[in-house]
């Protein structure tokens, strides 16, 4: 039966992503041979859906719709978004994915919807000339954007939709940029009136231009900052693209092949007694574990089986993930958004979204408490909330909108992979730079009505409580 499923596993392949040389079977039961240093491996372009096409290839849980309210030309490389008082959208774009970051190609687009349907058709680059871009967050009539080995602070002032160019400053600096994958990410409000932030993988030693104080290290950890007065605090973290906060304030982070993690206190607290044994502040809280199931609609990528097969062979370096599986379990959990938007039907417990972007879906649990902190349960069988047949659908990450949807920055690439994650014989083939397209989607209810949010920069204070 084993070498039945290989042999339907490699014809589709061949099928769809073109010649594997190394590759033979039948049907008789025969093992297929292992690939050797002489294999030649031959890897089949996939090309991109167009926009008005795309909506065609996503499959949604019952009950809801899926809508595209913006693609290329106006928006490129989403990875981040926010939207400010008058409910217009500030989009990161990470033009410069994965190894074009001294072209500085990095972009904040200005994005408004003028006549109210819900889509936006106004687009303009706010700010440019960044690198690696991953991060935005709206204060005090600008942004905060994280750009290692910079938090910037940019600034329109004279209503242009363009930052002045007295108005960019950086108030942060110390990121490593070590790690395409493991850069700053994440700015999201606490319930204290601060910005937190995800530190991740590459961490850094943190200081503020001007001020003499020693720096922070933030290896393995996260930080919050007082967006006034920007005085920045070491918070326990260690996740590695996404992180974010339930309505009461519980925090919750991700790692690429660790799902879901909940932040059970913050380790600050354990300095007042150095010789106390405590297991780690991040706990892994998937009831499936981290690396769960995920069920793609789309085909697994003929360089991701390639590089399965080099690896196992020994052929190639890097982890045998999964048994020797190519896909079907999260290897790009990111983007982790619990669900506090109001308009979906939660019931009494809160939902949880994660994206895999290397499986092209977003996957739903619902959080149970379980003892001090919680259990994330799976929602949705043998299937997933959002999940698309396009392999160029990349979910970054996702943000709540002011009208209560759930928006989705589509990277929108051919490829999402660490550079130094693929083995020469088959990055040569792969086209990393592969874009200069991007999709923003919004999620509802089926039934929704949708109705132009009120914007709250010009209400009162009696209105806003109101």
């Amino acid at each position: 039966m084993r070498s039945r499923q290989i042999f339907l596993t490699l014809a589709t392949i061949l099928t769809l992503f073109g010649t594997i040389s190394f590759v033979t079977s039948d049907s008789r039961g025969d093992a297929a041979p292992k690939p050797t240093a002489d294999s030649k491996i031959v890897l089949k372009r996939v090309p991109p859906v167009e926009p008005d096409q795309a909506l065609a290839t996503i499959e949604i849980a019952d009950g809801f719709r899926v809508e595209q309210v913006a693609a290329e030309p106006l928006v490129i490389d989403p990875v981040a978004i926010a939207f400010d008082k008058r409910c217009r959208m500030y989009v990161v774009e990470m033009r410069d994915y994965s190894e074009d970051d001294k072209e500085r190609l990095g972009r904040i687009r200005l994005l408004s919807d003028e006549d109210g349907d819900g889509r936006f058709e106004k687009s303009q680059v706010f700010a440019e000339d960044l690198s690696w871009p991953t991060a935005v967050a709206c204060y005090d009539g600008g942004i905060f954007v994280g750009n290692s080995p910079d938090i910037l602070y940019l600034k329109d002032t004279n209503g242009d939709g363009v930052v002045d160019s007295n108005e960019r400053k950086v108030v942060f600096t110390g990121f490593e940029r070590s790690n395409v994958q493991g850069l700053l990410n994440s700015f999201h409000w606490g319930l204290d009136g601060r910005i937190y932030g995800s530190a991740s993988s590459t961490g850094g030693h943190i200081t503020r231009p001007g001020v003499n104080a020693p720096p922070l290290d933030l290896s393995g950890r996260d930080f919050a900052f007082d967006p006034k007065s920007l005085q920045m605090q070491v918070t326990t973290g260690g996740g590695q693209h996404g992180m974010a906060f339930d309505r009461w304030g519980n925090r919750f982070v991700c790692h690429n092949s660790d799902h879901l993690q909940a932040i059970v206190f913050e380790e600050r607290y354990l300095a007042r007694n150095p010789y106390q044994s405590i297991v780690s502040a991040r706990r892994s809280i998937a009831a499936d574990g981290p690396q769960a199931a995920v069920f793609r609609a789309s085909p697994v990528e003929a360089w991701r089986i390639a590089r399965t097969d080099l690896r196992l062979a020994g052929l190639a370096p890097g982890p045998i993930e999964g048994g020797g599986r190519a896909a079907g379990y999260f290897t790009s959990g990111t983007g982790i958004t619990v669900y506090e938007g109001g308009l979906f039907d939660t019931g009494k417990e809160p939902w949880v979204f994660v994206a895999d972007v290397g499986s092209n879906l977003i996957h739903r649990k619902r959080l149970l408490p379980d003892g001090v902190t919680f259990r994330g349960e799976r929602m949705d069988k043998d299937t997933e909330f959002v999940r698309s047949k396009d392999i160029w659908f990349r979910p970054v990450q996702m943000a709540i909108g002011p009208d209560g949807g759930l928006y989705i920055a589509d990277m929108y690439r051919e490829t999402i992979e660490h550079p130094l994650s693929l083995p020469p014989e088959l990055k040569s083939q792969l086209n990393l730079s592969s874009g200069d397209r991007g999709r923003i989607y919004r999620v509802l209810p089926k039934d929704y009505r949708y109705v132009r949010p009120v914007p709250l920069a010009d209400e009162t204070t009696a209105q806003l409580v109101d």
